[in-house]
């Protein structure tokens, strides 16, 4: 995935932590946040290593970890965010009340690339993403902007980018707000 949207889709997530009441108060204080990744073939330690100085920069720090236990309470509960990037493919009903609970309680979930494709065993994961990855292609596409009057995109007039093309099933679309979206044929993949 591109660095540069990596990077625009923490913005648009740690702009709306920001503006979210709970977090208001805590507007002074650094953003702490977990990033999950594995060791597959996305790399994420690699793209983490390149994204925690450009937020440390920002204010934003960044934890990396590729161990599972993280997703309990008492450590959850200590960041104001968790980033996904995995192909991890089952979660523990444990884990995965401990991930649904911290993010009822107004934490930030982020989810990127290939997290649509973790924890299978978990249909309310799935619906939490939004969807989940079926297949994919790659190629150069350029964004669509779906609520251009939308806080986020303010001045924003999407990109042009190669990329993987992912193609999703089992779309959520319950409290779900579509920023911009790539064409896929007839379909829209937000």
């Amino acid at each position: 995935m591109n660095v540069g949207r990596i990077l625009f889709l923490l913005g648009c997530v740690f702009a709306s932590l920001l503006a979210q009441p709970s977090l208001s108060v805590a507007a002074d204080k650094n953003l702490k946040v977990l990033f999950l990744g594995d060791q597959g073939h996305h790399r994420p330690a690699d793209r983490a290593a390149q994204l925690i100085p450009v937020l440390r920069s920002r204010g934003i720090s960044v934890e990396y970890t590729e161990s599972m236990a993280i997703l309990e309470p008492e450590t959850l509960n200590q960041y104001d965010a968790l980033v996904i990037y995995a192909n991890i493919t089952e979660i523990k009903p444990d884990q995965e009340k401990a991930l649904l609970d911290y993010v009822r309680s107004g934490k930030g979930f982020v989810p990127l690339h290939c997290a649509s494709y973790c924890f299978l065993n978990s249909p309310a994961y799935i619906a939490l993403v939004g969807a989940q990855f079926q297949r994919h292609g790659g190629q150069e596409f350029i964004t669509k902007i779906a609520e251009p009057d939308h806080p986020i995109m303010k001045n924003f007039e999407g990109f042009r980018s190669w990329d993987e093309t992912y193609i999703h099933h089992k779309h959520n679309s319950d409290g779900r707000t579509i920023l911009e979206y790539r064409e896929q044929g007839e379909q829209a993949e937000g």
